[in-house]
């Protein structure tokens, strides 16, 4: 029951998404969710969704670093002066695949883009282990019940035979 509430909850926060303009000095990790590109294919601004669904703009400038990963796994790094087209088509592969990155920004301008920073994952992993634990240890409890009241109901059934002697 508490699952299904927690549920309900976060998919209701994903619904009810927002929109934001990046503010000096944050580092907000999220999935890239829009990609604006000028008519020669360079990026020029693009979007990502925190985890509360709030959707977040930044502009990009020559400065802006960037490192990131391709589905195999290899590691990717230009900044946006250097390799601008490259930098949109890698964008495009993460919001494809939905691989969540890590912006730092300066009053709207992202100075950094990279993976996501890792999260608390072991945490999260202690909350998957708390759940399936209680799960189990009230299934058993369950069982254990179920079975004390199919003992219960022998018994008395027994005890009804006995008491009204033998069928003729």
């Amino acid at each position: 029951m508490a699952v299904a509430v927690l549920l309900i909850v976060i998919t209701g926060n994903m619904i009810l998404t927002g929109t934001a303009s990046a503010q000096s000095g944050t580092t907000i990790s999220g999935i890239v969710v829009g990609i604006d590109t000028d008519p020669d294919g360079r990026l020029t601004k693009f979007a990502i969704a925190d985890s509360s669904g709030t959707v977040t703009t930044f502009g990009v400038s020559e400065a802006t670093e960037y490192g990131l990963e391709n589905q195999a796994g290899d590691r990717w790094v230009s900044t946006q002066g250097e390799q601008p087209v490259e930098i949109a088509r890698r964008l495009r592969d993460h919001r494809e695949r939905f691989a969540p990155v890590t912006v730092s920004s300066e009053s709207g301008i992202a100075t950094s883009v990279v993976e996501r920073e890792e999260g608390k994952l072991e945490t999260s992993l202690g909350y998957l282990f708390a759940v399936f634990a209680i799960t189990w240890a009230l299934f058993f409890v369950y069982v254990l019940y179920v079975g004390r009241k199919q003992r219960v109901l022998q018994h008395e059934i027994a005890r009804i035979k006995g008491a009204s002697g033998p069928a003729k």
